[in-house]
């Protein structure tokens, strides 16, 4: 910023005085006396990992941001001084007032200078700390010193505690946090009432430990090493806390599928650096209404896969915890520590070039509503004059300020996709916005963590690709069991698995869409005359998530094992509406009817494939595998090589018979019937960008211009390049090899010694660079 600030500031004045020791120290971890707080014993820091704890061996340093903080009684307003050289030895300063300041510096700064001063009176005053009395700090001559603080390197975090009056400010105690500490911090905002900070959290031995404070402010210093970490908060005397959306700035009351307002609560794999949480309200309305946390970067050698460490394919949480008009289109599913399958991105995916009949429903592209493909591809006259048209209704509806604004990012690329869902009538397609923010932007970030227990029941979970490469979601209804009855929990493993294969498993442009298999065999355990009610909602809340939030995704779905045969099979076909009728299909036959959409390998036993048939806690991780379009009818692009990959009809496509490449990097050891087998994907090199892709609107110049410059860093397919190239009248090179894809997709990695390829089967997973 432009008085040198690094890092966040948090200046912000509290509504009512507050006293500097509102509680006596308690016992344990936590005190609510900043003069005297409780610390855990120090213990080895755990550093995060994004792998299973059992398989964690790196020990990779943390690269933590130093804390300054200033903590006021309400007698004045204080100011912060803060001086340090940067890395290139230049004097940084900076001054923030207030009664609660937080400044974040980069552990590069050094000899850093710490000040205060009183707004309209004074600086603040040494006095000596080592006397309970805190009598003021003389020199020779008697005079009264400044308060002055000195470090040569960034403390990891300190607060300073200061009271008195206008003219008699001193720094009445400093808490200076150890490596092996972390920071939980419970400040309210008001004194309406006490609350109270309940934390639990997994130590070293192993050992559940549970700890709870209560106060205007409450601390607890947890060791680093604690794991598993809840944090929940209750008032005194009154109710629990109650999740509130922060990222609106009315704060509303956040609602689940069934209708009830969820607790608040704060879950941690691992033990945060620092967190301050702002509690404000009264004894039946108290919310967490601001969450403050040490953010933590990471350096090159902890991003690189071999290390069992933070992959950089992953989403930071803070990146979708903004106004749900920032909420990116993917993604929202963080602190992932399962390692993604080895076949989640191979190459007959990311070169998968789709014929007429895989963009447009059977093939018709004259016909409007007929798109499978919307990203990194052109669209016709009709589907620009419609985004103009919805630009039009979402101005007059004030959700952009003019028709040639940005559209809210969480829907910018799905814009079309939704338009199309509604058969282009722009008014359902506004309220479809609606319902995307209160289904899924609402819901994230969802941690791994918070739905592993959902997911591992295995009713839902990817399996596989069809021969288009289109991923394909399995549905197990018999394995609801009890999660029939909680239709949040549903909702919110249904959006993590198809957050998963969108921010994942898709490349816009040729793989954007996904097939479905619901096996009803043995259904009927879960409907009892008591459950049905909740079956028909549970249902319904599942639908909806597919068919609105995440619309225009499904070719086909495929219903198998349903009871009762043609008459429960009747039943269902007639509630369905006639045009989507054509994507659904009973077969009775189900082995034969995937034997023409699937490679026997992609598919379980239990459905005709030869995989292993998945029990429920098999299931997730996904489970992806290589050649989903045949090992006869494949493409192998090497590096460096200019052919054009993924266009099995292409006379220049390399199409391999079972001769591996001698020396290819892409070409594993023969199969069991002689043919080479896929054994790389790059999902770890692939980013949150290239998944997302772009919608070519160009319904006007302002518009065309937030894509164009953009779309030609894109590895487009050739026929997508050729169109670009004659838009924008300058030539644009279609990814025809890995060196091209990586060009595009992550340019920083081409060289960088940041760069590693991490082993999959003896050879290479693909190429992972720090952000």
């Amino acid at each position: 910023s432009k008085d040198g600030r690094v890092g966040d500031l948090e200046a912000k004045p509290r509504q009512r005085p507050q006293p500097l020791h509102p509680e006596p120290p308690s016992q344990g971890p936590f005190c609510t006396s900043p003069s005297q707080p409780l610390r855990g014993q120090p213990s080895p820091r755990l550093l995060r990992r994004n792998t299973p704890l059992a398989a964690e061996s790196a020990t990779a340093p943390r690269i933590a941001e130093a804390v300054l903080e200033m903590c006021c009684d309400w007698l004045c307003v204080r100011t912060m001084h803060v001086s340090y050289s940067d890395t290139a030895g230049r004097k940084q300063a900076l001054s923030h007032s207030g009664y609660s300041v937080k400044i974040f510096l980069p552990q590069s700064a050094r000899n850093i200078e710490v000040k205060f001063s009183v707004v309209g009176g004074g600086p603040v005053w040494r006095v000596d700390r080592s006397k309970s009395s805190r009598p003021w700090a003389r020199d020779a001559q008697g005079n009264v010193l400044p308060e002055v603080f000195i470090f040569h390197a960034p403390p990891e975090h300190t607060q300073f505690f200061i009271r008195g009056s206008s003219l008699h400010s001193y720094v009445d105690s400093v808490d200076e946090r150890q490596s092996s500490e972390s920071l939980l911090e419970l400040v309210s905002k008001d004194f309406l009432c006490l609350r109270t900070m309940c934390v639990e959290y997994t130590d070293e031995k192993g050992e559940v430990q549970q700890v709870t404070g209560s106060g205007y402010n409450v601390k607890c210093h947890l060791p680093s090493s604690a794991r598993n970490v809840g944090v929940t908060f209750g008032v005194v005397g009154g109710s629990a806390m109650h999740k509130v959306d922060r990222r609106d700035p009315n704060l509303p009351w956040v609602k689940d599928a069934n209708g009830q307002r969820p607790l608040e609560t704060f879950s941690y794999a691992e033990c945060p650096p620092c967190v301050q949480y702002e509690a404000c309200g009264p004894a039946w309305g108290s919310h967490i209404s601001r969450v403050h946390e040490q953010r933590v970067r990471w350096s090159c050698e902890e991003l690189m896969p071999g290390a069992g460490s933070a992959r950089a394919c992953d989403d930071p949480k803070d990146l979708f915890d903004v106004a749900p008009d920032q909420v990116p289109p993917i993604g929202g599913i963080v602190d992932l520590r399962h390692a993604h399958s080895e076949y989640l991105l191979p190459s007959q995916v990311l070169f998968f070039e789709p014929e007429v009949g895989d963009m447009f429903y059977r093939g018709d592209s004259q016909k409007r509503g007929t798109r499978f493909i919307f990203l990194n591809t052109p669209l016709s006259e009709a589907e620009t004059n419609a985004l103009a048209e919805f630009r039009e209704l979402l101005a007059r509806r004030n959700v952009i300020a003019s028709p040639v604004d940005p559209l809210p990012r969480y829907m910018a690329v799905h814009a079309l996709r939704m338009i199309q869902t509604c058969k282009f009538n722009m008014g359902k397609a506004a309220d479809m916005m609606k319902v995307c923010v209160t289904e899924r932007v609402r819901r994230l970030p969802i941690a791994e963590e918070e739905v592993l227990d959902d997911l591992r029941t295995g009713f839902i979970y990817w399996h596989g690709r069809d021969r288009k490469c289109r991923p394909c979601l399995v549905f197990r209804l018999e394995r609801l069991g009890p999660l029939v009855r909680d239709k949040e929990r549903v909702v919110r493993a249904v959006i993590f698995t198809l957050e998963y294969a969108i921010r994942y498993a898709m490349v816009p442009g040729r793989v954007e869409n996904w097939v479905v298999i619901v096996d009803m065999q043995s259904i009927m355990n879960i409907l009892s005359p008591f459950q049905i009610g909740a079956v028909v909602s549970t249902a319904a809340a599942i639908g909806t998530t597919l068919e609105k939030v995440y619309c225009g995704r499904m070719v086909w779905i495929k219903i198998i094992n349903m009871p009762g045969g043609s008459i429960w099979t009747k039943a269902v076909s007639s509630v369905i509406p006639a045009e989507k009728k054509e994507k659904f299909d009973f077969p009775l036959d189900p082995v034969t009817a995937f034997a023409e959409h699937f490679e026997p390998n992609q598919l379980e036993r239990r459905y005709g494939g030869t995989s292993p048939d998945l029990a429920a806690g098999e299931t997730y991780p996904f489970q992806f595998f290589p050649n989903p379009r045949g090992r006869a009818e494949r493409t192998y692009p090497e590096i460096g090589d200019d052919i054009e990959t993924g266009n099995l009809s292409s006379p220049k496509s390399q199409v391999m018979d079972g001769r591996d490449t001698e020396g290819s990097p892409c070409c594993g050891p023969d199969g069991p019937d002689g043919v080479a087998v896929e054994d790389f994907s790059m999902h770890e090199s692939a980013t949150l960008r290239f998944h997302e892709g772009l919608l070519w609107d160009g319904s006007s110049a302002e518009a065309r211009a937030r894509w164009e410059d953009a779309a030609s860093a894109m590895p487009l397919n050739p026929l997508a390049a050729s169109v670009l190239s004659e838009k924008t009248g300058r030539q644009v090179a279609p990814c025809r090899s890995l060196t091209d894809w990586m060009t595009f997709v992550n340019p920083r990695a081409v060289g960088s010694g940041c760069t590693r390829r991490a082993p999959v089967g003896g050879k290479f997973q693909g190429t992972v660079v720090s952000l």
